[in-house]
């Protein structure tokens, strides 16, 4: 059921090449729900809560040629599209936004599949997806791979979301600490991306939200490369979202730039 008290979100994203590699293959998506305005990109976007919602998304394409670039585009664009056409029902309503988000990534998975095989040049592509659907008074999480989704809540900067990897999952089981898992060799192998034939185990969670609490969504071009803690501070030393997008791409290019780097982050204003 759709719930009331909506709340008014600001956003702001971005997302750079890097130092290293030659094309940027993540995407992002900011936007109402059925905005047929939005498309994938930078922008900085106000909006409201109230039903159908406002999605945030990042993707981190994978795949030969430009194929993971195509990818993560296809992921947000479809996963957009879908949750609209799920939505619109006769009495206004979504009666399990959980169900819906996970339909949604699951066609997402089948268009990449399906363009995928219609094209040897994108044979193969796939990309993670991690979503935050703003819905009344909280955030449904999905994610697929290790696109990671934080929270910032009173200067505090919590990880919401698990690396769908294999080191993050040698962590879960406590073979591996965290320290030692930044020195392994392969750390970013992920456990299942979107593109593949394989049947997804689409992570959900329900967050509660706040009045000033900032959701990040990051590819592991940036959460790869610097710590919580330095998250943490760049968040609190930029109070304008733009302003610190901009700083923790800044601060990733600083320690090497390795991968494409994408941010995005979301106020609620109460």
């Amino acid at each position: 059921m759709a719930e009331s008290t909506p709340m008014r979100i600001i956003s702001s994203g971005q997302t750079v090449t890097g130092k290293v590699r030659r094309n940027n293959e993540d995407n992002l998506w900011i936007g109402a729900v059925g905005d047929p305005g939005v498309v994938p990109g930078d922008g900085d976007v106000e909006g409201r809560s109230a039903f159908p919602g406002f999605l945030l998304a990042v993707a981190d394409g994978m795949g030969g040629a430009k194929a993971g670039e195509v990818a993560s585009r296809l992921a947000v664009e479809t996963l957009a599209r879908s949750i609209s056409d799920r939505v619109r029902t006769d009495g206004g309503d979504v009666a399990d936004p959980a169900d819906v988000g996970k339909a949604s990534v699951r066609e997402a998975n089948e268009h990449i599949l399906r363009d995928g095989e219609s094209d040897n040049t994108r044979e193969g592509m796939g990309t993670t997806l991690t979503v935050a659907w703003i819905l009344g008074r909280h955030a449904e999480l999905f994610q697929v791979g290790d696109s990671r989704a934080y929270l910032f809540r009173g200067g505090k900067l919590e990880q919401l979301t698990k690396d769908q990897s294999l080191v993050g999952k040698l962590i879960e089981d406590g073979i591996l600490s965290e320290e030692e898992a930044e020195r392994v060799a392969g750390r970013h192998i992920i456990l299942q991306a979107l593109g593949s034939e394989e049947e997804l185990d689409v992570v959900h969670r329900r967050v509660s939200l706040e009045k000033e609490d900032v959701l990040l969504l990051c590819t592991d071009g940036l959460s790869g490369l610097l710590r919580r803690e330095t998250m943490e501070g760049a968040l609190r030393k930029y109070p304008v979202l733009s302003d610190a997008c901009k700083g923790l791409i800044d601060l990733a290019e600083r320690e090497g730039g390795t991968d494409n780097i994408t941010c995005l982050l979301a106020r609620v204003m109460g």
